[in-house]
C-alpha cells in the first residue's frame, strides 16, 4: 500500500537527515510521481536544506566588511525614517 501524503511529507524529512532505502523509498518516489502537491512540498524541503547548508558553510565575513555592511543598512534605514520635505 502506498503511504498517505501526511506520511510521505514525513518521509522526505527524514529523507534528508537519513537517505531512505528499499520499499519506503520505493513507494515514497512513486507517490511524488502520482501527487503534485507533495513534490512541490519535496522540492520546497530541498531548497531549504540546500539553503541552510550553505549557509552554514560559507565562512564569516571579516571584521571590516560586517562594519560596513551595517554602516550602509544604517545609512538606508536613516533615510527612509527621515521625515519627507516638501
Amino acid at each position: 500500500m502506498l503511504p498517505n501524503c501526511k506520511q510521505v511529507a514525513e518521509q522526505v524529512s527524514e529523507n534528508i537527515d537519513q537517505p531512505l532505502t528499499g520499499t519506503r523509498w520505493l513507494k515514497m518516489k512513486f507517490h511524488l510521481l502520482m501527487c503534485a502537491y507533495c513534490r512541490r512540498y519535496n522540492k520546497q524541503i530541498q531548497i531549504s536544506s540546500d539553503t541552510v547548508s550553505t549557509i552554514c558553510n560559507e565562512a564569516k565575513p571579516n571584521e571590516e566588511v560586517r562594519i560596513n555592511v551595517k554602516k550602509t543598512f544604517d545609512e538606508i534605514h536613516c533615510k527612509q525614517s527621515e521625515p519627507k520635505k516638501d
